[in-house]
């Protein structure tokens, strides 16, 4: 009775998520929508986000941490929702500041288009890159899937998209390496999640 008279708990939340993403893209894709998200609610906003890199300096994890008040499992579907809506990738999953699971989420799976930068203009950059190609790709691609970030390493550039049907955007990727001159040598493969 009076649950209404009761002060909303603050509660700051971890968003896990098994991505290629570095930091720019993370955060155009996911901490400034979620921020957006929390903002306009008044629910709370995000605190702080990372992207865990491997020893090539490659994302193999970004993490959201935000906080909001009045933590239920109808917000907590609300939050699944949105993060789905913005390409959640699967395996993904929300810890709470003590570090425990409470609730897996994600749709999408992550495919790496890696090109090969012998075959690309001199001084692009990836999202160069990206952009010449994303016309002949969205053509392909449709709604399957979108590019949500770019990398660029010594031995290669790669394209990250999360897509709802990734079969469909291996497939479309795989008639753009067969005859796209700027995909000569490039290959087409998922990110391996641990569900």
């Amino acid at each position: 009775m009076f649950n209404f008279l009761k002060p909303k708990v603050t509660t700051t939340l971890t968003a896990h998520l098994p991505t290629c993403l570095h930091k720019d893209d993370r955060v155009l894709r996911y901490d400034g929508p979620v921020q957006k998200m929390l903002a306009a609610e008044g629910l709370g906003a995000v605190v702080s986000g990372t992207t865990t890199l491997n020893a090539e300096g490659r994302g193999t994890a970004s993490q959201v941490v935000f906080t909001v008040t009045g933590l239920d499992a109808r917000l907590l579907d609300r939050l699944v929702a949105h993060f789905d809506s913005l390409g959640a990738p699967k395996g993904s999953w929300f810890t709470d500041a003590e570090g425990k699971d409470l609730r897996r989420f994600g749709t999408t799976e992550v495919v790496v288009m890696e090109l090969d930068p012998a075959v690309l203009p001199a001084g692009q950059s990836a999202a160069q890159v990206a952009a010449t190609l994303m016309g002949p790709i969205e053509e392909r691609v449709s709604s399957a899937g979108r590019l949500q970030g770019t990398a660029t390493y010594p031995a290669a550039v790669e394209l990250y998209f999360h897509c709802r049907s990734p079969r469909i955007v291996e497939a479309a990727l795989a008639e753009l390496l067969a005859h796209h001159p700027l995909c000569r040598n490039a290959r087409v493969y998922r990110m391996a999640v641990d569900a």
